[in-house]
């Protein structure tokens, strides 16, 4: 019956995990994969539009038959690079909206040799052929007007509207002038144009909003709408070129500007959400996994037990809270490790990236989370018995260890190494040192006041390098102090959970010949000594080479 409870209880656990998992790894997956989308296409979208409308205004226009064949040559090349970006793995795990515009102006500029055909055959006329590359050259997509996605699309609308008033005038005026259909038609595009840039205004985000309502009163604007006014209020004649064509150049320019601002903005603004989405969708895989794994645990050591047969011994000593699972939940413990240490990476990729401190400050925030459960799951590796994935190969800086192990507890701003002599640590160690320091700075930070610094030093003695951490907490009863040096010499843990972090600080040393004291500051406080043996440290990364006592493989 216990083991049928056991049985049921797991496939209720990991069926609760993976409803749960399933809908936040989901979200965290699509909101980074759209950002890495969008940074990987927007670049070669553009200029496959650009490169189209440039061909368009030339196609319409009595210019050198070398200067569109040059042209036609660039779309070509600008569509290449679009096909080249637009392959990609993520695509297998989510389409967005930056790759369905990507592969719908593809498609479409698969007809460009035809319409080209029909160019160069005068199966088209002027207007004809502005009205075939406008619809090649396509909407960019569709999205609600009042999102900031949908005013930037707008605005991105008004501004292709503008390069096709531009190709349509340079048609007429290249032919006999303007019908009362091109005039007409001049009118409607003048309209949508305008409608969609004042909707645009409505809903982007916050510093390209102002940027918009300077671009809405510049006076190339201004000059913009007293030309079309003209130009729908005369019965004949065209702009007169050296009006449009600065004002034209100067307002394109300025709504690509103002475009790309707004997307800019609005990418850093999604930052911290897809930050969010990331970390949420981990906490629940991470807090998942370790239910599962001790009731995994829980269920070995059940069926260990008969209830029937007395309990020797031996079973006795191995039967406790520490008794270590099997290879294969080591296994999923290191998978975990290396999922975790890719999110990490990630994490700190992005922190770089940001523009303004708050979203930076975030990032390292939600950095120290990813660096404070990497720090479980690998002491719990090794308090079982195993070996992390994460190693080192080469020398670390001793000034590094510390300020990895400070990063691994809740406020490392607190710790302070203002005097550390230069000094490098084998590779081999420095995952059990990092943790071992880790759980002194926390014990440190959890009974000196919150508003108290850590303080650190290091520096080389005779018998290696010594490490010593001092807070201005309250110490230790002399009773506490040998209690705290027994637990960190015994081979197994205390019952309950009062000195497990030192006994932690107990196996960390063991595995590297490390010794710890612990003793009451002077000036109160508790002061914490780490002395590192000379064959796990050195004064200089180039003396490694000849120091062939220096340990290179600990087990």
């Amino acid at each position: 019956m216990n083991r049928r409870i056991r049985v049921v209880g797991a496939v209720l656990l990991v069926a609760f995990w993976g409803a749960a998992a399933v809908p936040a790894v989901t979200v965290a997956v699509r909101a980074l994969a759209d950002r890495v989308t969008a940074d990987r296409l927007d670049r070669p979208v553009d200029e496959a539009v650009l490169a189209l409308e440039a061909e368009r205004r030339l196609s319409v226009t009595e210019r050198p038959v070398l200067e569109l064949t040059a042209q036609r040559g660039r779309t070509d090349d600008a569509a290449g690079r679009l096909r080249q970006a637009d392959r990609s793995w993520l695509d297998r795990l989510t389409t967005s909206a930056a790759d369905r515009t990507a592969d719908a102006l593809l498609d479409r500029m698969d007809g460009l040799a035809e319409l080209r055909a029909s160019v160069d055959a005068g199966r088209l006329d002027r207007r004809r052929a502005v009205t075939a590359y406008t619809d090649m050259i396509g909407a960019s997509g569709a999205a609600p007007q009042d999102t900031a996605v949908g005013g930037i699309q707008a605005l991105n609308r008004s501004r292709e509207i503008l390069t096709e008033q531009d190709a349509l005038l340079a048609a007429v005026s290249a032919g006999r002038g303007p019908s009362a259909a091109d005039r007409i038609r001049l009118t409607q595009l003048a309209g949508a144009r305008r409608a969609l840039f004042a909707a645009a205004g409505t809903a982007l985000p916050e510093q390209a909003t102002r940027r918009h309502r300077e671009v809405a009163g510049s006076a190339a604007m201004v000059r913009l709408h007293r030309i079309e006014d003209e130009l729908a209020a005369s019965p004949d004649g065209i702009p007169d070129p050296s009006a449009w064509s600065p004002t034209f150049n100067e307002l394109n320019t300025a709504l690509w500007e103002l475009r790309d601002g707004a997307r800019r903005e609005l990418a850093d603004t999604a930052t911290p959400r897809t930050v969010t989405a990331t970390l949420w969708a981990g906490t629940i895989a991470g807090v998942g996994f370790v239910a599962l794994l001790g009731l995994l645990i829980a269920a070995r050591r059940g069926r260990g037990a008969d209830p029937g047969t007395p309990a020797s011994a031996g079973a006795t000593a191995t039967s406790g809270p520490w008794h270590r699972p099997g290879g294969l939940l080591q296994d999923l413990d290191r998978r975990n490790q290396g999922l975790l240490q890719r999110q990490l990476r990630l994490l700190d990729a992005l922190a770089r990236r940001a523009d303004d401190e708050e979203t930076a400050a975030d990032l390292r925030r939600a950095g120290n989370f990813g660096a404070r459960l990497r720090r479980n799951i690998e002491k719990g590796i090794t308090l079982t018995g195993g070996v992390p994935e994460r190693q080192w190969q080469r020398l670390v800086p001793m000034t590094d260890v510390l300020r990895d192990a400070a990063a691994e507890i809740g406020d490392p701003d607190r710790v302070t190494a203002a005097d550390v002599e230069s000094g490098y640590l084998a590779g081999t160690a420095v995952t059990d040192l990092t943790h071992l320091l880790a759980e002194l700075f926390e014990n440190a930070a959890t009974f000196a006041p919150a508003d108290s610094l850590i303080a650190v030093t290091g520096q080389h003695d005779p018998a290696g390098y010594l490490v010593t951490i001092t807070d201005v907490g309250p110490g230790m009863t002399g009773d506490d102090l040998t209690t705290g040096h027994d637990v960190m010499a015994a081979p197994e843990p205390p019952s309950g959970g009062t000195w497990w972090g030192l006994w932690a600080v107990g196996r960390f040393a063991a595995r590297q010949d490390v010794a710890v004291r612990l003793d009451n500051g002077p000036d109160g406080g508790l002061v914490a000594t780490v002395r590192i043996p000379p064959t796990l440290v050195t004064g200089r990364p180039e003396s490694a080479g000849t120091r062939t006592e220096l340990q290179t493989v600990v087990e």
